[in-house]
Formats: structure tokens, sequence, C-alpha cells
């Protein structure tokens, strides 16, 4: 059995093509048949007998034109219908240019076709949707909203919504301006509900909540059922941290319209801040609904992970990759799920599917952290490498986050052979210079540590974080406690508010026994930046002057922000203090 095709050569077609031909005869064969369905065109286009004969070149191409669309040649289909559209301006090629541009997402020529349709149609509603769509698309905001507006006066169904959507991406001052344009119309045609909820979303954009719920209250008033308006009041509701309201709001309207996938897909958006368990069960509707829609199975997919619910999320992602929807997204989250069961074979070809989107630097490091949790430094090695490869400009960086992974393992000496390898290939790396004398201040090798410090500030001597750690070093370790206050003070007068400067220069003060200054200086920092560091220290200077309950009250904060942290307990057994 023969199936339709989209643009199969029908008698009508044949006579419109041939019609003002004189060819003596002419043979006409159409394309082979398949059995494989073609994709439809998203509008029928209904084309009639034209006014006027056209000459036999435009025939003919308008012809192939049409042999193309049913052999699914596309690309040449348009091309045709484009070049005789120009060459013509005759609406209906047109029309039938502007469809199939739309139909590929080919949007600059949809637009130039929309352009010489309406030009040659200027009261047809179709040409003007079509137009006004274009431009939108095109972020011509104003422009759409022009012909929205005449399609408005032909009495069809304008655009204001979606226009005023798609200013979210504009900036203030263009959307101020589309604002007064929609103002102004509001104002000689008050009911309009495009209108009312277009002016209302352009309101929120710019953060005019209280006007917004104003105008949308009014255009509920006098379209009560009217789901675009419902659906911007939730948003205003939950913007002003009233989302009680609009959950019932909401629950209320979809008793009435339960179908209304827009109206749920908002519902379920706020209650994810609120009752994860009900968004989920919202989500499954949802893909029940929309069962081809691969962003309600990833929202669910995702949902169901916060919530633990591993099977349904596996479902959900596996189920995109049957899709072949946000496959990239799908593997990264099947790459957590099997990392957090250890199931490493299964983490891993999983992450090494993740190839481009947000999810890429964290499958990437996730997968740096199995092969460096099963000591495959080989592995690891030869996966960074690939990275670096696919993305020469992030190679430093890479270097850098490869090494702390091997840091946050307690691999030191393989650490210290991948900042060599990088330090080799970007030698005045401040970034990797520095990571390697953090490294070495751990591995107690004050030596090389200063070392580096040093490189880095010759080549940058304004480096406040090298100025900080050497000074620090020097204060900590040697008694070059001139040098030490030199350098601090200079990284001081770069970032006076840092906590960690605040607290070398408490450190220095104690270590050349000027208790006051020192107490000073680390109750600054302390109430700048707590954390277990400083606390080990404004604890010691308070132990060591005698006050030891509040030196214990401290610590016992400091223990709080950081538990793992062994530098208090490392001070309590240094000073043979308890808490």
């Amino acid at each position: 059995m023969v199936k339709h095709r989209p643009f199969i050569l029908s008698s009508m077609t044949l006579y419109w093509v041939l019609s003002g031909c004189s060819l003596q005869s002419a043979r006409i064969q159409a394309a082979p048949e398949s059995d494989i369905p073609l994709p439809k065109p998203p509008i029928e286009v209904r084309i009639e007998q034209p006014a006027r004969a056209f000459p036999t070149e435009t025939l003919y191409s308008l012809l192939a034109a049409e042999i193309a669309g049913s052999r699914a040649q596309y690309d040449l289909a348009l091309s045709n219908y484009a070049q005789q559209a120009r060459e013509t301006r005759d609406p209906q090629i047109a029309e039938r240019a502007t469809m199939i541009a739309r139909y590929m997402n080919n949007n600059p020529l949809a637009l130039e076709m929309a352009r010489i349709w309406v030009d040659a149609a200027p009261h047809n509603k179709d040409a003007l949707a079509n137009t006004s769509m274009a431009y939108m698309q095109a972020g011509q905001l104003r422009d759409a909203f022009t012909y929205s507006r005449r399609l408005m006066e032909e009495e069809g169904e304008p655009l204001f919504q979606n226009i005023a959507a798609f200013a979210a991406s504009q900036d203030d001052n263009n959307r101020n301006q589309l604002l007064n344009d929609y103002v102004s119309l509001l104002q000689q045609n008050p009911q309009n509900e495009q209108l009312m909820v277009g002016t209302g979303a352009l309101l929120q954009q710019q953060g005019k909540y209280d006007e917004a719920m104003k105008l949308t209250q009014q255009a509920l008033k006098l379209h009560p059922r009217s789901i675009p308006a419902a659906i911007l009041e939730a948003n205003l509701l939950h913007q002003l941290k009233r989302d009680q309201e609009a959950i019932t709001k909401m629950a209320a309207l979809l008793e009435f319209y339960p179908d209304n996938t827009s109206l749920r897909q908002q519902y379920a958006r706020i209650l994810t801040h609120h009752d994860l368990e009900l968004a989920q069960e919202q989500f499954q509707i949802l893909v029940k609904q929309r069962p081809n829609d691969g962003d309600m199975l990833l929202s669910l997919g995702i949902i169901a992970m916060e919530r633990k619910d591993s099977a349904t999320a596996k479902n959900a992602f596996e189920e995109l990759l049957d899709k072949d929807q946000h496959l990239s997204t799908a593997h990264y989250y099947l790459g957590r799920i099997a990392e957090a069961r250890e199931d490493w074979p299964e983490a891993i070809i999983n992450y090494l599917q993740v190839d481009s989107g947000n999810d890429f630097l964290s499958a990437t490091l996730s997968l740096l952290g199995i092969f460096v949790r099963q000591e495959d430094f080989l592995s690891a090695q030869q996966h960074m490498n690939r990275v670096r490869l696919r993305f020469p400009d992030q190679s430093e960086a890479l270097y850098v986050l490869h090494s702390q992974t091997l840091v946050k393992y307690n691999h030191n000496e393989e650490a210290d052979k991948i900042l060599n390898e990088g330090l080799i290939n970007f030698p005045d790396s401040t970034r990797l210079l520095f990571a390697r004398a953090m490294l070495n201040h751990q591995r107690n090798q004050w030596t090389a540590t200063e070392r580096d410090l040093r490189q880095i500030l010759k080549l940058d001597a304004d480096n406040v974080s090298a100025l900080n750690s050497l000074g620090y070093l020097l204060a900590d370790r040697t008694q070059r406690y001139e040098e030490a206050q030199a350098l601090l003070e200079k990284a001081l007068r770069l970032k006076p508010d840092d906590a960690a400067i605040m607290d070398s220069i408490g450190w220095l003060n104690y270590r050349v026994g000027k208790y006051p200054e020192a107490l000073g200086h680390l109750r600054s920092a302390f109430a700048l930046g707590p954390n277990a560091e400083i606390a080990a220290h404004l604890g010691e200077v308070l132990w060591i002057v005698g006050d030891k309950t509040e030196a214990r009250r401290i610590w016992q904060e400091g223990i709080k922000f950081s538990p793992n942290d062994p530098v208090i307990q490392k001070t309590l057994q240094r000073l043979k203090a308890d808490l």
C-alpha cells in the first residue's frame, strides 16, 4: 500500500504548475514510491490556481520544487520556492516557501518569505500571523508586535502573549520600549485578554510585581478561566513568596482543566520548592499526557533522584535514551546512579558518553574520581589527555583539577607529577605554581613551597594569594618576621577586608608576642569569615592569655563549621588542652 507523501504531486498541483505552459507534450515521472512515511509539514497548504500565467522557466522551477519535496529533498524544494518567491512576488509561492522554511527551522528564510507574502497579501491573516511569528523568533519583538496588532485589526488571533514571553531574553531598554507599545494598545483595548496578560508578563520581567499582579487579577475577573492569566498569577505569587496561594489556586483550576499541560507543568514546578513527592506525581501525569516530551521525562528523573527514588529516575533516563533525547544529560545521571551503588563499569560507560552540555565537566570530574579511587592512574591520565585535546583553551585549568582530585584521595606523589607536567607546558602559569606550592606546603616541603610562591610574585608582584601564603609561611615556619610583615601588609593593602589575610597578620603578631594585636586581628578575621583554621588560631591565643572558657567556645564553634577538619584537634593536642 502506498503511503501519503507531504509534497506528492496532485492533479491540482500539476494543473497549477502547467497552466499557461505552451509545451506540445509533457511527461511527468513521479518519484519512486516508498513504504517509509515522510514527515508532514506543520500546516496544510492549499494552493489555488494563480490569477496569471508564469513564464516557462518559473514553471519548471516550481515543478522541480514539487518533485524535490516528494522525494524528501526539502533543501532543494525550499531553494526553488524561495527563488521564485523573490522573482515573482506571488503570495501563494511565498506562502509555500514560508511553510517549508518553518518546517525546516530556517528562521531567517522564513522571515524573508513571510515578508514577501504579507506584502503581496496585506490583509491575509495567515500571512500576518507568520510574519509576526518570524519576527518574534528573530528577536525583533516590536516588529512582531506591529504585525500582531495588524492581525488583531483583521480579527485574527494575535501573538501578544508569545511576544511578551520572548521579551524575557531582551535587555531592560528594549523591554521597556515594548512595554510602552503594549500599554498604549491596551488603553485602546482594555478588556483584551492577550494584551492584559502580555502587559502583565512584561511588567513582571521589569520587576514591577505589584503592577503586574493588579493587571493579572483584573484579567482574571474579566476572564475567570484564563489559563495564561492563571499561570502568570502563579508565577507572580511565587516571586512574591506566596507559594501556598499559588498552589491552592492552580490545584483548583486543574480540577476544571485536568488536561491542560501548561497549567500542570507550572503547578509541578512550584511544588518542587515545597513538596517533591507531589511534584513527582504531577510530572508522572505530565509524562503520560506528553509521552514524547523529553523535558518532562528529564524533570521527572531529576526530581526522583532528589527523592532518592532511583528506580523511577533510572527508568526516566533510560526512556530518554530510547527516545534519543537529552542524551548527554541522561547518561550523566545514569552514571551518578551507577556510581552511588558502586557499579564502576556501568558508571564509567555512562560518564564517557556525556559529550556536551552543562554536565560535561561534572561527568569528567566524576569519571576522574572513579579512576583515582581505583588507583588506575593511567586511565585517569588518558581520560584527561582526551579532554585537554578537545578543550585546549581549558588545558591549564584541567591540570589543576586533575591534581586536586589526586590530592583529595591522598595521592600526593601522583598529583606532583601532574603539576610538573602542567608546568612544562605552561611554565608561567601562576595557577599551576600556586597549586604546587599548596601541595608542597601540605607535604611539609617548605623550601619548595617558598620557591614556587616567590616565582609567582616575580610573574605577578600583586598576587594577593601568593603574598598572603608566603607571609604566613614565613611567620609560621621561620623567624623571618620582618619579611613576613612586609608581605602581609602589602596583601592587606590590596585586599583590606580579607579574612585570610587578617588571620595571617594575627598569627604573625602572636608569634612575635603581640597578643592584644593578635586578638584584634583574629577576632576580626573570625567575624568576617569564620572557619576551623581561624578558630584554631584565635582559640590558641585566648588559651595562652588565660581566657580558656572563651577559647573552648571558639574551638567548639569552629568544629561546627568543619567537623572533619583536623586543625583544631591538632591544636588541642599541642597545647594539651581539652574541650
